[in-house]
């Protein structure tokens, strides 16, 4: 029992390396990242996860003796759980800020809630479309394949070496933004076109016929077509979306593959 106790301890700095990794990654990733769940849930999880990872991690490198090095390598470890959030987050603010485009164009973005995400308040369409990429991430398995590409970066990518991932994850990051606002647009691009015609007849009209009071009935117009456009568009706007993912989940493994 003594020997299983030093040897405990030995293994405490280690311990925290993982728990710094798995942090990141579950303190940005799309769903556990949220505030709708308690930061107590996110911590047990984290520590349990390091707990059962941590024999099986070997370390390489020395472990820093000195508390400045040791809290920089638990930086540089968090700094890689994070990259692996935030590249599978941008395509749920895609799906918000597609949601967002529409609602504004349609008038509909008086309406706003709480995000349960974010803490802040969203308009009720982009609430919907990240509720619902939510809904399809759990359906998909895409908490499963994040966690499982997690726990393979012990194996590829050794603790206190990134092996050049750094500099391949500020790339691979841009491009995910890049991705956000590609998602953003297919998403709302056939109902703000279509809207944009509807604008462009409802002003021909308020021209030619100056009696016929257009504004009356313009807003309630606009949003019952957005409404009807949403609903036959939603299975691109999901393609979109669940493209998106494959592509973010395999650049993350082609990262960690090196």
């Amino acid at each position: 029992m003594p020997v299983d106790l030093i040897a405990t301890y030995l293994r405490l700095p280690v311990f925290l390396l993982v728990v710094s990794r798995l942090g990141g990654l579950v303190m940005f990733q799309p769903l556990l990242g949220g505030y709708a769940i308690p930061p107590t849930i996110r911590a047990l999880l984290v520590v349990g996860l390091a707990a059962v990872v941590t024999p099986l991690v070997h370390v390489e490198a020395g472990v820093p003796v000195h508390a400045l090095g040791f809290v920089l390598a638990m930086g540089n470890e968090l700094l890689l759980g994070v990259l692996m959030g935030l590249v599978v987050r941008m395509c749920f603010v895609g799906l918000q800020l597609g949601g967002q485009m529409i609602a504004q164009d349609a008038g509909l973005a008086f309406g706003r809630i709480a995000d349960p995400a974010t803490g802040m308040s969203q308009s009720t369409l982009s609430n919907f479309y990240l509720q619902l990429g939510a809904v399809v991430f759990l359906i998909v398995g895409g908490h499963r394949v994040l966690v499982a590409v997690a726990l393979d970066t012990f194996r590829t990518i050794p603790l206190l070496g990134d092996g050049g991932v750094f500099g391949g994850g500020l790339a691979m990051f841009l491009d995910a933004f890049s991705l956000a606002g590609e998602i953003a647009i297919r998403v709302a691009a056939p109902t703000m076109l279509t809207l944009l015609l509807i604008k462009t007849a409802m002003g021909f009209v308020s021209r030619t016929v100056p009696q016929f009071n257009i504004l009356t009935i313009g807003f309630s117009l606009k949003g019952l077509v957005a409404f009807l456009l949403m609903a036959i568009s939603l299975p691109a706007a999901l393609e979109a979306f669940t493209g998106g993912l494959a592509l973010t989940v395999d650049w993350i493994g082609g990262l960690v593959r090196g």
